[in-house]
Protein backbone atom coordinates (compact mmCIF):
# COMPACT_ATOMS: atom_id res chain seq x y z
CA UNK A 1 0.00 0.00 0.00
CA UNK A 2 3.07 2.21 0.85
CA UNK A 3 4.46 1.53 -2.32
CA UNK A 4 1.44 2.38 -4.41
CA UNK A 5 0.69 5.69 -2.24
CA UNK A 6 4.51 6.70 -3.14
CA UNK A 7 4.52 5.24 -6.73
CA UNK A 8 1.23 8.15 -6.90
CA UNK A 9 3.08 10.91 -5.33
CA UNK A 10 5.92 10.18 -7.97
CA UNK A 11 3.00 10.95 -10.92
CA UNK A 12 1.73 13.83 -9.24
CA UNK A 13 5.16 15.42 -8.47
CA UNK A 14 5.47 14.59 -12.22
CA UNK A 15 2.50 16.45 -13.54
CA UNK A 16 3.45 19.78 -11.75
CA UNK A 17 7.25 19.60 -13.20
CA UNK A 18 6.82 21.49 -15.43
CA UNK A 19 4.99 24.20 -13.33
CA UNK A 20 7.47 23.74 -10.50
CA UNK A 21 10.27 24.83 -13.11
CA UNK A 22 8.42 27.98 -14.88
CA UNK A 23 7.39 29.06 -11.15
CA UNK A 24 10.84 28.47 -9.69
CA UNK A 25 10.89 30.67 -6.39
CA UNK A 26 8.69 33.19 -5.26
CA UNK A 27 9.83 36.30 -3.69
CA UNK A 28 10.14 35.46 0.01
CA UNK A 29 10.04 31.69 -0.15
CA UNK A 30 8.60 29.87 2.65
CA UNK A 31 10.95 29.22 6.04
CA UNK A 32 14.15 29.85 3.43
CA UNK A 33 15.46 32.99 1.97
CA UNK A 34 14.10 35.22 -0.87
CA UNK A 35 15.26 36.06 -3.63
CA UNK A 36 15.49 39.57 -3.13
CA UNK A 37 17.12 38.79 0.19
CA UNK A 38 19.85 36.41 -1.63
CA UNK A 39 20.38 39.85 -3.64
CA UNK A 40 20.72 41.89 -0.87
CA UNK A 41 23.00 39.01 0.62
CA UNK A 42 25.08 38.81 -2.76
CA UNK A 43 25.52 42.51 -2.94
CA UNK A 44 26.08 42.72 0.29
CA UNK A 45 28.98 40.00 -0.09
CA UNK A 46 30.55 41.78 -3.17
CA UNK A 47 30.44 44.69 -1.15
CA UNK A 48 32.30 43.34 1.97
CA UNK A 49 34.55 41.58 -0.71
CA UNK A 50 35.41 44.70 -2.37
CA UNK A 51 35.63 46.54 0.93
CA UNK A 52 38.47 43.42 1.41
CA UNK A 53 39.77 43.74 -2.02
CA UNK A 54 40.76 47.59 -1.63
CA UNK A 55 42.44 46.95 1.72
CA UNK A 56 44.65 44.34 0.32
CA UNK A 57 45.30 46.91 -2.25
CA UNK A 58 46.14 49.26 0.40
CA UNK A 59 47.57 47.20 2.19
CA UNK A 60 50.28 45.44 -1.06
CA UNK A 61 51.03 49.39 -1.77
CA UNK A 62 52.27 50.38 1.88
CA UNK A 63 54.20 46.95 1.77
CA UNK A 64 55.65 47.88 -1.52
CA UNK A 65 56.54 51.64 0.03
CA UNK A 66 57.94 50.13 3.12
CA UNK A 67 60.05 47.49 0.65
CA UNK A 68 61.48 50.36 -1.36
CA UNK A 69 62.35 52.14 1.58
CA UNK A 70 63.74 49.11 3.02
CA UNK A 71 65.82 48.39 -0.48
CA UNK A 72 67.23 52.18 -0.45
CA UNK A 73 68.15 51.36 3.29
CA UNK A 74 70.13 48.07 1.94
CA UNK A 75 71.79 50.18 -0.65
CA UNK A 76 72.70 53.16 2.37
CA UNK A 77 74.12 50.30 4.36
CA UNK A 78 75.92 48.33 1.75
CA UNK A 79 77.76 51.20 0.63
CA UNK A 80 77.87 52.19 4.61
CA UNK A 81 79.23 48.44 4.86
CA UNK A 82 82.00 49.02 1.79
CA UNK A 83 83.57 51.94 3.57
CA UNK A 84 83.77 50.39 7.06
CA UNK A 85 85.54 47.30 5.32
CA UNK A 86 87.82 49.28 3.69
CA UNK A 87 88.46 51.08 6.83
CA UNK A 88 88.93 48.02 8.84
CA UNK A 89 91.17 46.87 6.26
CA UNK A 90 93.54 50.26 5.87
CA UNK A 91 93.75 49.67 9.92
CA UNK A 92 94.95 46.41 9.66
CA UNK A 93 97.76 47.43 7.20
CA UNK A 94 98.39 49.88 9.76
CA UNK A 95 98.21 47.21 12.68
CA UNK A 96 100.44 45.05 10.57
CA UNK A 97 103.22 47.99 9.88
CA UNK A 98 103.28 48.96 13.61
CA UNK A 99 104.10 45.14 14.51
CA UNK A 100 106.33 45.18 12.13
CA UNK A 101 108.04 48.61 13.04
CA UNK A 102 107.76 46.85 17.30
CA UNK A 103 109.58 43.90 15.95
CA UNK A 104 112.27 46.10 14.07
CA UNK A 105 112.62 47.88 17.65
CA UNK A 106 112.72 44.81 19.69
CA UNK A 107 115.83 43.25 17.60
CA UNK A 108 117.44 46.17 17.77
CA UNK A 109 117.20 46.27 21.62
CA UNK A 110 118.21 42.70 21.63
CA UNK A 111 121.13 43.67 19.46
CA UNK A 112 122.10 46.32 21.75
CA UNK A 113 121.88 43.95 25.27
CA UNK A 114 124.25 42.03 23.68
CA UNK A 115 126.78 44.60 22.58
CA UNK A 116 126.11 45.71 26.39
CA UNK A 117 126.73 41.77 27.34
CA UNK A 118 130.21 42.27 25.36
CA UNK A 119 131.12 45.43 26.15
CA UNK A 120 130.61 44.19 30.21
CA UNK A 121 132.69 41.35 29.47
CA UNK A 122 135.28 43.51 28.01
CA UNK A 123 135.18 46.22 30.76
CA UNK A 124 135.47 43.04 33.22
CA UNK A 125 138.89 41.77 31.31
CA UNK A 126 140.12 45.14 31.27
CA UNK A 127 139.77 45.60 34.64
CA UNK A 128 141.30 42.60 35.51
CA UNK A 129 144.25 43.12 33.61
CA UNK A 130 144.34 46.38 35.03
CA UNK A 131 144.28 45.22 38.55
CA UNK A 132 146.79 42.61 37.56
CA UNK A 133 149.16 45.31 36.72
CA UNK A 134 148.34 47.70 39.04
CA UNK A 135 149.34 44.95 41.42
CA UNK A 136 152.38 44.14 39.89
CA UNK A 137 153.15 48.06 40.12
CA UNK A 138 152.75 48.21 43.14
CA UNK A 139 155.00 45.20 44.37
CA UNK A 140 157.59 46.66 42.77
CA UNK A 141 156.98 50.04 44.42
CA UNK A 142 156.68 48.30 47.31
CA UNK A 143 160.16 46.76 46.91
CA UNK A 144 161.87 49.84 46.24
CA UNK A 145 160.72 51.16 49.03
CA UNK A 146 161.73 49.16 51.12
CA UNK A 147 164.91 48.60 49.82
CA UNK A 148 165.90 52.33 48.74
CA UNK A 149 166.44 53.43 45.24
CA UNK A 150 170.34 52.69 46.08
CA UNK A 151 169.38 49.45 46.97
CA UNK A 152 167.84 48.98 44.19
CA UNK A 153 170.60 50.63 41.62
CA UNK A 154 173.49 48.62 43.72
CA UNK A 155 171.57 45.13 43.36
CA UNK A 156 171.38 46.13 39.63
CA UNK A 157 175.02 47.50 39.79
CA UNK A 158 176.41 44.37 41.59
CA UNK A 159 175.50 42.17 38.72
CA UNK A 160 176.82 44.15 36.40
CA UNK A 161 179.79 42.73 34.04
CA UNK A 162 180.52 45.45 32.10
CA UNK A 163 180.11 49.28 31.88
CA UNK A 164 178.00 48.36 28.71
CA UNK A 165 176.17 46.19 30.05
CA UNK A 166 175.51 48.65 33.25
CA UNK A 167 174.35 51.05 30.73
CA UNK A 168 171.69 48.17 29.50
CA UNK A 169 170.49 47.24 32.87
CA UNK A 170 169.58 50.70 34.02
CA UNK A 171 167.98 51.69 30.72
CA UNK A 172 166.06 47.94 31.26
CA UNK A 173 164.90 49.32 34.96
CA UNK A 174 163.75 52.64 33.57
CA UNK A 175 162.12 51.42 30.43
CA UNK A 176 160.22 48.24 32.52
CA UNK A 177 158.92 51.46 34.94
CA UNK A 178 158.28 53.16 31.82
CA UNK A 179 156.25 50.49 30.03
CA UNK A 180 154.33 49.54 33.71
CA UNK A 181 153.28 53.12 33.51
CA UNK A 182 152.06 52.87 30.21
CA UNK A 183 150.42 50.21 30.25
CA UNK A 184 148.41 50.90 33.25
CA UNK A 185 147.63 54.42 31.55
CA UNK A 186 146.36 52.12 28.30
CA UNK A 187 144.83 49.82 30.66
CA UNK A 188 142.58 53.06 32.59
CA UNK A 189 142.16 54.31 28.96
CA UNK A 190 140.73 51.02 28.18
CA UNK A 191 138.64 51.20 30.96
CA UNK A 192 137.17 54.25 30.10
CA UNK A 193 136.42 53.59 26.84
CA UNK A 194 134.80 51.08 27.25
CA UNK A 195 132.36 52.72 30.22
CA UNK A 196 131.40 55.26 27.79
CA UNK A 197 131.04 53.39 25.08
CA UNK A 198 128.79 51.06 27.27
CA UNK A 199 127.13 54.24 28.58
CA UNK A 200 126.18 55.42 24.87
CA UNK A 201 124.92 51.84 24.05
CA UNK A 202 122.50 51.69 27.56
CA UNK A 203 121.49 55.36 26.51
CA UNK A 204 120.58 54.12 22.58
CA UNK A 205 119.23 51.27 24.23
CA UNK A 206 117.17 53.26 26.50
CA UNK A 207 116.19 55.82 23.65
CA UNK A 208 114.86 52.74 21.81
CA UNK A 209 112.86 51.54 24.50
CA UNK A 210 111.36 54.77 25.06
CA UNK A 211 110.50 54.54 20.68
CA UNK A 212 109.46 51.00 21.59
CA UNK A 213 106.78 52.47 23.95
CA UNK A 214 105.89 54.88 22.13
CA UNK A 215 105.09 52.24 19.00
CA UNK A 216 103.21 49.78 21.41
CA UNK A 217 101.64 52.87 22.33
CA UNK A 218 100.26 53.33 18.76
CA UNK A 219 100.31 49.84 18.54
CA UNK A 220 97.00 49.98 21.53
CA UNK A 221 95.44 53.21 19.86
CA UNK A 222 95.02 51.13 16.32
CA UNK A 223 94.07 48.36 17.96
CA UNK A 224 91.15 50.27 19.35
CA UNK A 225 90.58 51.71 16.51
CA UNK A 226 90.72 48.52 14.97
CA UNK A 227 87.77 46.66 17.72
CA UNK A 228 85.88 49.81 16.45
CA UNK A 229 86.06 49.42 13.26
CA UNK A 230 85.22 45.30 13.63
CA UNK A 231 82.51 46.27 15.87
CA UNK A 232 80.80 49.01 13.40
CA UNK A 233 81.67 46.36 11.01
CA UNK A 234 79.55 43.42 12.59
CA UNK A 235 76.91 46.05 13.49
CA UNK A 236 76.31 47.09 9.69
CA UNK A 237 76.15 43.39 8.81
CA UNK A 238 73.77 42.79 11.42
CA UNK A 239 71.51 45.80 10.06
CA UNK A 240 72.23 44.14 6.01
CA UNK A 241 71.02 41.04 7.09
CA UNK A 242 68.49 42.50 9.29
CA UNK A 243 67.05 44.65 6.12
CA UNK A 244 67.30 41.76 3.88
CA UNK A 245 65.35 39.46 6.27
CA UNK A 246 62.70 42.29 6.63
CA UNK A 247 62.62 42.75 2.85
CA UNK A 248 62.05 39.39 2.32
CA UNK A 249 59.58 39.17 4.96
CA UNK A 250 58.04 41.87 3.02
CA UNK A 251 57.88 40.42 -0.75
CA UNK A 252 56.23 37.20 1.18
CA UNK A 253 53.65 39.53 2.84
CA UNK A 254 52.97 40.89 -0.97
CA UNK A 255 53.27 38.03 -2.69
CA UNK A 256 50.77 36.61 -0.31
CA UNK A 257 48.49 39.95 0.01
CA UNK A 258 48.35 39.84 -4.27
CA UNK A 259 47.21 36.35 -3.69
CA UNK A 260 44.61 37.29 -1.80
CA UNK A 261 43.75 40.29 -4.21
CA UNK A 262 43.49 37.99 -6.89
CA UNK A 263 41.07 35.64 -4.94
CA UNK A 264 38.74 38.50 -4.17
CA UNK A 265 38.95 39.37 -7.93
CA UNK A 266 37.77 36.25 -8.88
CA UNK A 267 35.00 36.60 -6.11
CA UNK A 268 33.81 39.29 -6.81
CA UNK A 269 33.81 38.40 -10.69
CA UNK A 270 31.55 35.70 -9.30
CA UNK A 271 29.64 38.14 -7.17
CA UNK A 272 28.97 39.77 -10.32
CA UNK A 273 27.44 36.73 -12.59
CA UNK A 274 25.69 35.50 -9.16
CA UNK A 275 24.49 38.85 -8.53
CA UNK A 276 23.41 39.08 -12.40
CA UNK A 277 21.45 35.98 -12.17
CA UNK A 278 19.62 36.62 -9.15
CA UNK A 279 18.63 40.28 -10.89
CA UNK A 280 17.24 37.96 -13.58
CA UNK A 281 15.82 35.61 -11.13
CA UNK A 282 14.34 38.29 -8.88
CA UNK A 283 12.37 40.04 -11.68
CA UNK A 284 11.01 36.81 -13.15
CA UNK A 285 9.46 36.04 -9.35
CA UNK A 286 8.33 39.63 -9.44
CA UNK A 287 6.35 39.35 -12.56
CA UNK A 288 5.01 35.88 -11.53
CA UNK A 289 3.97 37.87 -7.91
CA UNK A 290 1.87 40.32 -9.86
CA UNK A 291 0.73 37.40 -12.09
CA UNK A 292 -0.54 35.60 -8.61
CA UNK A 293 -2.46 38.51 -7.64
CA UNK A 294 -3.95 39.14 -10.63
CA UNK A 295 -5.68 35.89 -11.16
CA UNK A 296 -8.62 33.84 -9.69
CA UNK A 297 -8.70 32.35 -6.80
CA UNK A 298 -9.79 28.90 -6.82
CA UNK A 299 -12.28 27.41 -4.31
CA UNK A 300 -11.47 24.45 -1.81
CA UNK A 301 -13.92 22.44 -3.00
CA UNK A 302 -11.91 22.43 -6.44
CA UNK A 303 -8.82 21.10 -4.98
CA UNK A 304 -7.90 17.21 -5.42
CA UNK A 305 -6.35 15.77 -2.40
CA UNK A 306 -4.52 12.79 -3.78
CA UNK A 307 -4.18 9.49 -1.37
CA UNK A 308 -0.82 9.97 0.86
CA UNK A 309 -0.80 13.83 0.50
CA UNK A 310 -2.73 14.18 4.30
CA UNK A 311 0.68 11.85 5.58
CA UNK A 312 3.01 14.64 3.26
CA UNK A 313 1.24 17.65 4.64
CA UNK A 314 1.37 16.68 8.39
CA UNK A 315 4.91 15.94 7.95
CA UNK A 316 5.84 19.22 6.36
CA UNK A 317 3.96 20.57 8.95
CA UNK A 318 5.90 18.25 11.34
CA UNK A 319 9.28 19.34 9.83
CA UNK A 320 8.10 23.21 9.89
CA UNK A 321 6.57 23.97 12.47
CA UNK A 322 7.08 20.99 15.12
CA UNK A 323 7.86 22.95 18.10
CA UNK A 324 5.56 25.88 17.50
CA UNK A 325 1.81 25.94 18.64
CA UNK A 326 -0.55 24.32 17.51
CA UNK A 327 -2.45 27.35 16.13
CA UNK A 328 0.78 27.83 14.15
CA UNK A 329 0.72 24.30 13.07
CA UNK A 330 -2.29 25.72 11.17
CA UNK A 331 -1.07 28.23 9.80
CA UNK A 332 1.69 26.41 8.29
CA UNK A 333 -0.87 24.11 6.54
CA UNK A 334 -3.14 26.64 5.74
CA UNK A 335 -0.24 28.08 3.77
CA UNK A 336 0.34 24.86 1.88
CA UNK A 337 -3.88 25.58 0.79
CA UNK A 338 -3.86 29.21 -0.21
CA UNK A 339 -0.80 28.22 -2.38
CA UNK A 340 -2.76 25.28 -4.13
CA UNK A 341 -5.84 27.73 -4.73
CA UNK A 342 -3.91 30.38 -5.92
CA UNK A 343 -3.77 29.93 -9.97
CA UNK A 344 -0.28 30.88 -9.82
CA UNK A 345 1.09 28.23 -7.40
CA UNK A 346 0.44 24.25 -8.26
CA UNK A 347 -2.84 23.20 -7.46
CA UNK A 348 -1.65 19.97 -5.42
CA UNK A 349 -0.59 19.41 -1.90
CA UNK A 350 2.21 17.29 -3.49
CA UNK A 351 2.68 19.94 -6.25
CA UNK A 352 3.70 23.02 -3.87
CA UNK A 353 5.53 21.08 -1.22
CA UNK A 354 7.65 19.94 -3.87
CA UNK A 355 7.97 23.41 -5.64
CA UNK A 356 11.44 24.15 -6.04
CA UNK A 357 13.11 26.20 -3.60
CA UNK A 358 10.05 26.50 -1.07
CA UNK A 359 10.52 24.19 1.94
CA UNK A 360 14.17 23.93 3.24
CA UNK A 361 13.20 20.51 4.70
CA UNK A 362 12.89 19.18 0.81
CA UNK A 363 15.67 20.56 0.21
CA UNK A 364 17.71 19.11 3.26
CA UNK A 365 16.22 15.63 3.04
CA UNK A 366 14.41 16.28 6.41
CA UNK A 367 11.01 16.10 4.75
CA UNK A 368 11.88 12.41 3.36
CA UNK A 369 13.72 10.99 6.30
CA UNK A 370 10.11 12.04 8.72
CA UNK A 371 7.85 10.04 6.16
CA UNK A 372 9.20 7.15 6.50
CA UNK A 373 8.72 7.85 10.66
CA UNK A 374 5.00 10.00 10.14
CA UNK A 375 4.18 12.59 12.25
CA UNK A 376 2.86 13.23 15.55
CA UNK A 377 -0.87 13.22 15.80
CA UNK A 378 -0.49 17.10 16.58
CA UNK A 379 0.59 17.33 12.94
CA UNK A 380 -2.00 15.30 11.98
CA UNK A 381 -4.72 17.29 13.31
CA UNK A 382 -3.48 20.66 11.80
CA UNK A 383 -2.83 19.06 8.18
CA UNK A 384 -6.87 18.03 8.64
CA UNK A 385 -7.75 21.30 10.03
CA UNK A 386 -6.21 22.48 7.01
CA UNK A 387 -7.45 20.43 4.33
CA UNK A 388 -10.89 21.38 5.85
CA UNK A 389 -10.67 25.26 5.14
CA UNK A 390 -9.02 27.12 8.45
CA UNK A 391 -7.18 29.62 8.38
CA UNK A 392 -5.64 31.22 11.38
CA UNK A 393 -3.55 33.62 8.91
CA UNK A 394 -6.04 34.25 6.22
CA UNK A 395 -5.02 34.27 2.69
CA UNK A 396 -1.13 34.33 2.93
CA UNK A 397 0.92 32.50 0.67
CA UNK A 398 4.44 33.02 2.44
CA UNK A 399 5.55 32.49 6.04
CA UNK A 400 9.51 32.39 7.81
CA UNK A 401 11.08 32.97 10.72
CA UNK A 402 10.77 36.46 11.99
CA UNK A 403 12.67 39.19 11.17
CA UNK A 404 12.46 42.87 11.54
CA UNK A 405 12.14 43.60 7.70
CA UNK A 406 9.05 41.59 7.24
CA UNK A 407 5.76 42.67 8.30
CA UNK A 408 3.16 40.38 8.81
CA UNK A 409 1.01 38.28 11.54
CA UNK A 410 3.30 36.42 13.89
CA UNK A 411 2.42 33.39 15.68
CA UNK A 412 4.94 31.58 18.02
CA UNK A 413 8.16 31.71 15.95
CA UNK A 414 6.81 32.67 12.11
CA UNK A 415 5.76 35.40 10.55
CA UNK A 416 2.81 35.14 8.01
CA UNK A 417 2.30 37.13 5.30
CA UNK A 418 1.96 38.12 1.57
CA UNK A 419 4.40 40.41 -0.38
Amino acid sequence: MRFFIYRKKFKIRALGALLALSLACFPFGIHGETTEEKLQRAQQEKAQTQSKLNETQGKIGNLENSKTALQGMLTGLNDNLIQVSNELSEIEGKLSDKEAEIEKTEDEIDELEDEIKELEKELKVASKEADAQYEVMKKRIRTIYEQGDNAGYTQVLLGVRSISDLLNRAEYVEKANEYDQNLLAKLKEKKKEIREKKARVQKDKEEIEEKKKAQEEERSDIEDLHADAATAQSQVKGLVNQTVTQIHGYSGQIAAAEADAKSYEAQIAAQDENIKQLEIELAKERALAEKSRSMAKKDLSQINIAEGERDLLACLIYCEAGNEPYEGQVAVGAVVMNRCMSGAFPDTITGVIYQSGQFTPVRTGRLAARLVQGANQSCYDAADAAMSGQSPVGDCLFFRTVIPQIKGQIIGGHVFYNP
